[in-house]
């Protein structure tokens, strides 16, 4: 890697949700003392627990763990040298980047729509990324849809993402799926690493996603449990599939 760190995003969202939820509870808090309210006093706990999440998300670290789960994250998808892979809601290109680094040969593809505040990367980014980890011949960064893939059938060897399809509107999730598992050549592999679940954007990895996968044409759909270290401990799931075919 050439001079400088690379930019793999920042967790903008949980920090200032964090901070805007105890915010809330302290302030109901403190009218509960002048109000000698003690169900608003109560919120004071809650208050304290949301400024320490705060907390823990920006202390520093998110970097080296963003590294550390690409590792992770390989070592259950191997890169094979001469593949092309596509990585999908690529922010700063941690996974396209990844598989250029380990591969002898082949090529990367990210794509992005790269929203304005989700996650504070850009096309930019992720080309500086590859320039500072030395793989910028072998990476390239387009802007392009998860639910409308820019790319024939058939057409990579590997589908990658990592903390992007959960976060894909309900109604389009599907049409994600489907378009991932299409520019997938019969034998490649589809890999996303996700929470288990999110009730509030009605995710969740369980036997009705494993179903709806293998109605899509995927075979050998397994849940791989990976430990998370940052912001505190927790276990997220790569889900791996095999294309039909």
């Amino acid at each position: 890697m050439s001079g400088g760190r690379p930019y793999y995003g920042y967790p903008t969202w949980h920090v200032l949700s964090n901070i805007i939820l105890g915010s809330i509870a302290l302030a109901a808090s403190v009218i509960g003392f002048f109000a000698v309210s003690p169900l608003m006093l109560a919120l004071m706990p809650a208050a304290a627990y949301f400024f320490w999440n705060a907390y823990l998300w920006a202390r520093g670290g998110f970097l080296e763990e963003k590294l550390r789960i690409r590792e992770e994250f390989m070592r259950i998808v191997k890169p094979a040298d001469g593949e092309l892979v596509l990585d999908v809601g690529t922010g700063g290109g941690l996974l396209a980047i990844g598989y250029a680094k380990a591969m002898k040969s082949g090529r990367a593809v990210g794509i992005d729509l790269w929203i304005p505040a989700m996650g504070r990367t850009s096309m930019e980014t992720a080309l500086r990324n590859a320039e500072l980890e030395g793989v910028s011949d072998r990476v390239e960064f387009r802007r392009g849809d998860a639910c409308s893939i820019p790319y024939p059938d058939n057409h990579f060897d590997k589908v990658v993402a990592s903390f992007a399809i959960h976060t894909i509107p309900q109604k389009k999730r599907d049409r994600a799926f489907e378009e991932m598992i299409r520019v997938l050549k019969p034998g490649g592999i589809l890999a996303i690493l996700e929470p288990k679940s999110d009730r509030w954007i009605k995710w969740r990895i369980d036997e009705n996603l494993r179903r709806k996968l293998e109605g899509m044409g995927l075979r050998n759909v397994r849940f791989h449990p990976v430990t998370l270290t940052y912001p505190k401990k927790r276990v997220v799931y790569l889900i791996t599939g095999v294309k039909e075919g």
